[in-house]
């Protein structure tokens, strides 16, 4: 019982972090994104290519270290999708910056929807999940709206900064609500182990 409990806070505590860390990274791309994509294009575009494959690396974290009920066919799914969008982006984004954001859309839209189904499926065993919840609703309600948007000329590459930060402050928020359980749960085992 005890093992299995100081397991559960050990993946908890990794998935907290990650959190953390994609809120940190992902406010700064968007800064950098946002500050160069007009005086520096190729830079924004290398920078939009990278995003996926930030994703992706987060996500095989994700998997290795949340091993309670294993990874699921939406973390697979998203690895696959976010490395095919970043090889294709990688082939568009600095000769056709909107076919790029056409694909980033793409992509927004399929990882939000992987978002969704392992923050539903997390729910019940770590509860505090509303954040990632909307997360992957905004991001799949943002990816179609990119796919739009880049085919009708609309939407640009600094545009997609906004989107990383809707993210980093869900991300920010669901750091937070994981923080506050840690502690609670902390605080109780503190007192259980003075009583016995």
């Amino acid at each position: 019982m005890s093992i299995t409990y100081h397991a559960d806070q050990s993946q908890a505590h990794s998935l907290r972090n990650l959190y953390f860390t994609r809120t940190a990274v992902q406010l700064l791309w968007a800064a950098i994104v946002i500050a160069t994509s007009a005086r520096n294009p190729p830079l924004a575009a290398g920078l939009l290519i990278l995003y996926p494959l930030w994703d992706v690396a987060c996500t095989v974290f994700d998997m290795k270290s949340f091993t309670r009920s294993g990874p699921s066919t939406a973390h697979y799914v998203n690895v696959v999708l976010g490395t095919l969008a970043a090889i294709g982006m990688g082939l568009t984004a600095f000769k056709t910056p909107q076919q790029g954001v056409v694909i980033f859309g793409g992509w927004a839209f399929v990882a939000g929807v992987a978002q969704l189904a392992i923050s539903i499926s997390r729910r019940k065993e770590l509860g505090g999940q509303w954040a990632m919840i909307l997360s992957g609703l905004q991001s799949a309600a943002a990816g179609a709206a990119f796919i739009l948007g880049g085919l009708h000329d609309k939407t640009h590459i600094k545009d997609l900064g906004g989107y990383a930060i809707f993210g980093g402050v869900y991300f920010l928020i669901a750091g937070l609500l994981m923080h506050r359980r840690l502690s609670r749960e902390s605080g109780n085992g503190a007192v259980a182990t003075g009583q016995a």
